[in-house]
C-alpha cells in the first residue's frame, strides 16, 4: 500500500489545504513504514497536489499479474508449435527417421500381433532382427538358420504364437519370439517366397514357392500337398494373400494376377486391363484389413492397379504410378481409405482408397527401393519401412533429430526475452515506490 499524508497525518488534497495549514512536508507510507519528506512540488511550508488517498496495487498482485500473462504466452507457443509438427511434437518432427540396421538389405517387416512394439525384419544374408521398443534397437535372431539366407516373409499364425519365415532355403517356424527357427520338412528344395493363412481355419497354410508353385497344408505344417491346377508352367510367385470372408486366395506372379475360390485346388488368370508382360509383386484385398468387399490392389512392375469387382477389370490409379514398380501395400490401421505404397521412389499415401498419390516426409534414402511397410508401436501410430535399413514416420521422440535444433533454440530464446522483460519490470516497480529524494 501507498499511502500520501501530511507530516500530521492529514490526507492531502491541494497546495495549502490539507486538513491542517502549513505543513512543510508530507509523509510517504509504504505497507507499514512511514517517511516524512518535503513536499517537492508545493516548495516549504506547502503541501502536495496530490489526488485523494489512495491504495497503490502491491508488489504481490503485480507479481500475479505478470505471472498469468506469461502463461498465457506460454500456452500460445505451445500450440503454434504442435500444430506445426504433425503427430510427432517438436522433438519428433515430422519426417522419416533411421530405425537402425543401415546396411542391411531388409526385405520383409513383421508386427507381433500381441504386442506392437516387437518388429521383426527379414533380412537377404543375416536372418532376422529383432526390436523390443518399437524400431529404437535390434538384434540378430538367426538361431537355427544356416547363413548367408534370404528372409522374404515373415508371418504370424492367427493366435500369434508361431512366427513363419520364407526363405531360399524352405520354411522355418519359431515358437519363442525368433530366438530359435526349426526347419518345416516335407516340401520340395526351392526358394519360398510367401506365406498364408486362414483366419477362419488358422491350421491351414499356404506357401508359395519359384519354381514349383503353391503348397497347402491343413495341420500347422506337419504335411503339405501341392495346389497348382491352372497354374502354369514356369509361373513364379511373389506373394500371396487370403480373404477369409470371401474364402479366395490370391497369387501375384510374374505372369499376372491368379485366384483361386477353392482352397488353391483351380485357379484362374485376373489379367484383364494390366498390361502385357506386367508382372506383379504383390496383392492385397481390402477387406483383409477392413475395406470394401471387392476392392483389391495390386502392385506391379508397372505402377498401381485396382479392382473394385474382385479382379474381373483392373485399372490404374488416377495419379499414374506407371514409371515406378510397386513392391509393398499397405491399409492404414485407423483409416481403411488410406493406403501407403512402398516403390522404388520411396513411400507414397493415397488417402482415397488408391486413387490420388502423395508423398509423406522427406528423409528416406532416394536411391533406396522400399521393399517392404509395416504400421506398429503404441497405438499402432508408427509407420515403418524397410529399405537397406529400417525407417520410422513420424520419427520417434527418443532419437535426436539435428533439423529440430530450430524450435528447441526458439524456446529458449522466448524465456531468456521473458527473463528480462520481468527483470525490467521488478526494477521499474521498485523505483516507483521509492520516496522521492529532495536533495536537489
Amino acid at each position: 500500500m501507498v499511502e500520501y499524508a501530511n507530516a500530521e497525518g492529514y490526507p492531502m488534497n491541494k497546495c495549502g489545504a490539507s486538513g491542517r495549514l502549513g505543513s512543510p512536508s508530507f509523509r510517504v507510507t509504504v505497507g507499514d513504514q512511514a517517511s516524512p519528506q518535503p513536499s517537492p512540488l508545493c516548495g516549504e511550508g506547502a503541501e502536495a497536489v496530490l489526488a485523494p488517498t489512495e491504495k497503490a496495487i502491491s508488489p504481490g498482485r503485480m507479481e500475479n499479474r505478470r505471472l498469468f500473462g506469461i502463461a498465457i504466452m506460454l500456452l500460445l507457443l505451445v500450440v503454434c508449435l504442435t500444430s506445426c509438427a504433425p503427430a510427432a511434437g517438436i522433438f519428433a518432427g515430422g519426417k522419416w527417421q533411421s530405425g537402425g540396421l543401415q546396411h542391411q538389405h531388409i526385405r520383409t517387416l513383421a508386427v507381433d500381433p500381441n504386442n506392437p512394439q516387437i518388429i521383426y525384419a527379414g533380412d537377404a544374408q543375416d536372418g532376422v532382427f529383432v526390436s523390443t521398443n518399437a524400431g529404437i534397437n535390434w538384434s540378430q535372431q538367426s538361431t537355427g538358420f544356416t547363413l548367408p539366407i534370404t528372409i522374404f516373409a515373415l508371418v504370424f499364425d492367427d493366435p500369434g504364437k508361431k512366427l513363419y519365415a520364407a526363405t531360399d532355403r524352405g520354411i522355418f517356424v519359431s515358437a519363442d519370439a525368433a530366438k530359435h527357427w526349426i526347419e518345416i520338412s516335407g516340401l520340395p528344395a526351392d526358394s519360398y517366397t510367401a506365406l498364408a493363412f486362414d483366419l477362419k481355419a488358422p491350421q491351414i497354410i499356404y506357401a508359395a514357392t519359384e519354381h514349383h508353385g503353391v503348397y497347402m497344408s491343413t495341420n500347422e505344417g506337419s504335411s503339405w500337398t501341392a495346389a497348382n491346377r491352372g497354374l502354369p508352367s514356369g509361373i513364379i510367385i511373389n506373394s500371396l494373400a487370403f480373404d477369409s470372408d470371401q474364402h479366395q486366395l490370391w497369387a501375384a506372379t510374374n505372369l499376372g494376377i491368379y485366384r483361386s475360390s477353392n482352397t488353391g485346388m483351380l485357379w484362374q488368370v485376373l489379367n484383364n486391363g494390366l498390361p502385357s508382360n506386367v508382372v506383379v509383386n504383390t496383392i492385397l484385398p481390402a477387406a483383409i484389413s477392413g475395406g470394401d468387399k471387392g476392392l483389391v490392389f495390386a502392385g506391379t512392375n508397372r505402377g498401381f492397379f485396382r479392382s473394385q469387382d474382385d479382379g474381373a477389370r483392373w485399372s490404374p490409379s488416377q495419379v499414374s504410378l506407371s514409371g515406378t514398380s510397386v513392391n509393398a501395400i499397405l491399409i492404414d490401421y485407423h483409416t481403411v481409405t488410406t493406403v501407403y505404397a512402398g516403390t522404388g521412389i520411396g513411400v507414397l499415401r493415397s488417402d482415397d482408397n488408391g486413387q490420388n498419390w502423395g508423398g509423406i516426409a522427406s528423409g528416406l534414402p532416394r536411391d533406396q527401393v522400399v521393399q517392404a511397410l509395416a504400421i506398429g508401436a503404441n497405438g499402432y501410430n508408427q509407420l515403418y519401412a524397410a529399405t537397406n535399413g529400417i525407417y520410422l514416420f513420424p520419427g520417434n521422440s527418443s532419437a535426436f533429430d539435428p533439423s529440430q535444433i530450430f524450435p528447441i533454440l526458439l524456446v529458449l530464446a522466448f524465456f531468456f526475452a521473458l527473463y528480462q522483460f520481468t527483470s525490467r519490470g521488478r526494477k521499474r516497480s521498485q523505483s516507483i515506490l521509492k520516496p522521492f529524494n529532495t536533495n536537489f
